[in-house]
């Protein structure tokens, strides 16, 4: 499979077939990015619960890792 760069933003990488990445898609279409700075952060891992900047995961998904012996 062969790929290039959008044109408008020249940063993420589509299939020859597509015109737009999703991201430049999603800002078109009015959506908002996950990469909106107004927003607070949400957790990686179960895509709900609020984190700190300086945080991987939020306390439940590090509570549920630690039981589980995984890294925190």
């Amino acid at each position: 499979m062969k790929y290039k760069r959008c044109p408008r933003c020249g940063l993420n990488y589509i299939t020859l077939d597509e015109q737009l990445c999703k991201v430049c898609k999603d800002e078109l279409d009015g959506r908002k990015s996950i990469f909106d700075d107004d927003d607070e952060l949400i957790c990686p891992y179960c895509e709900k619960n609020p984190i700190g900047i300086d945080d991987i995961m939020c306390s439940e998904c590090r509570a549920k890792r630690s039981k589980k012996g995984g890294i925190v």
